[in-house]
């Protein structure tokens, strides 16, 4: 990781994201967001929109996503933003909807990776994976191995990837034989507690991050993984009986959806961390205490895990498109 000893913190756990940018001018920027129909990732997209950043939100609901760009809009008129349908459901529908942000030539100086699912109804995607590994990890590592090129284009770039202090409860242990690891990280099925689940998705972001940092900063991009923050108060936990109550009681002592977007902000724009890729970090600093790093920086772990979503993502979508293949045959026979 890049040496760093002359940085100071400025930003705390009560920063805003709009606070982050004080100053700033992000015209001729460009930053793909997913999950911008909700919570952090509105106002991810919000504070780089206002300080003049081309966005390309990458939602499955289009309905939302066009009142959302109608709300953006009306506080900034000439906002310039687009629209990718995406369901993170389907690995189909992301590496189309990557295709078809490469098919629009945009730059992509930001790619931040906000989308999750996190609860109990979450069982099985349209591809039969485990939901939170399938959206959280899958579908977000189709989006960065599909996008890397233009990312690599458009350097110095930024990949900003949402994890969550919640990995370092993954049960993966150090003294496990890597096909152990392997297996206990990517379950195949949704019959374990969701928490832990969530947890295990959480951390095959980290250990993503982690790896690109090693294999794209030499080619000028800087990767963060970071944490919002405890206890943010978003529509994650949508699921969650009482929700609502709880979001309103907890209000003094958690996070609004803007300071839980501050550090997402701040890692993907500020010059002062730009080259401090490879760490991760909890409101707007690197701060590694929450980190399990035995799991996390284990370097064999990470490429085994880069391999098999790899292969994963081969079996799954390249059946697809052979399917597709094959029906268009029988349509030109």
């Amino acid at each position: 990781m890049p040496a760093d000893n002359k940085r100071k913190r400025q930003f705390h756990s009560r920063t805003h994201a709009n606070q982050v940018l004080e100053g700033f001018d992000l015209n001729g920027k460009t930053y793909a967001i997913t999950g911008t129909t909700s919570g952090i990732g509105v106002e991810t997209a919000r504070a780089l929109i206002l300080k003049g950043a081309h966005i390309v939100m990458i939602n499955r609901n289009l309905k939302e996503s066009e009142k959302l760009k109608d709300k953006f809009l009306l506080e900034k008129p000439d906002a310039q933003i687009d629209i990718v349908e995406c369901d993170l459901n389907s690995l189909a529908s992301v590496q189309s909807a990557a295709e078809k942000y490469l098919e629009r030539k945009w730059k992509l100086h930001g790619l931040i990776l906000n989308a999750g699912v996190f609860g109990p109804t979450a069982k099985t995607t349209s591809d039969g994976f485990e939901a939170h590994f399938g959206i959280n990890h899958l579908a977000h590592f189709i989006l960065i191995k599909k996008l890397l090129p233009v990312l690599r284009e458009s350097s110095p770039s930024r990949i900003v990837i949402v994890t969550s202090m919640l990995s370092k409860h993954t049960c993966v242990k150090p003294s496990q034989s890597l096909e152990k690891k392997l297996e206990t990280l990517c379950p195949m099925d949704a019959s374990e507690w969701y928490f832990r689940l969530y947890a295990k998705s959480k951390m095959c972001n980290m250990l993503t991050a982690f790896k690109l940092h090693r294999d794209e900063f030499k080619n000028g991009i800087s990767v963060y993984s970071i944490h919002p923050g405890s206890g943010v108060r978003t529509d994650l936990h949508r699921d969650f009986g009482l929700w609502s109550i709880t979001n309103f009681l907890s209000i003094p002592f958690t996070k609004d959806a803007s300071q839980g977007a501050a550090t997402s902000v701040y890692c993907a724009t500020h010059p002062e961390v730009e080259n401090v890729s490879g760490k991760y970090w909890e409101s707007c600093w690197d701060d590694e205490k929450n980190l399990d790093k035995a799991v996390a920086r284990d370097e064999e772990l990470q490429e085994e895990l880069w391999k098999y979503s790899e292969e994963l993502i081969e079996k799954s979508v390249g059946a697809t498109n052979k399917n597709s293949d094959n029906n268009m045959e029988n349509v030109r026979l």
